[in-house]
């Protein structure tokens, strides 16, 4: 995957919506799922969403909604 230089990240993000992501939050908790919408505070809805403390998966979910503000980095797929 290229590095997108002079895009907005907002702009990148909405760009892999309906793709398969993974969240990494500051608590060290993952969520990996398909991102169906993002907003302007970079709160993500995901779908099929499983959660992981650290490698050790926890549960899975039907949807999730993740607050921006408690996101520490975002991982796209390489499709």
């Amino acid at each position: 995957m290229e590095i997108e230089y002079g895009k907005k990240p907002l702009a990148v993000i909405q760009k892999h919506l309906n793709q398969v992501i993974k969240v990494t939050l500051k608590n060290d908790t993952s969520y990996e799922g398909k991102m169906v919408d993002c907003d302007n505070y970079m709160n993500l809805v995901i779908e099929k969403a499983i959660e992981y403390h650290g490698n050790d998966k926890k549960a899975g979910y039907a949807s999730v909604l993740i607050r921006g503000n408690n996101i520490l980095y975002i991982q796209f797929s390489s499709q």
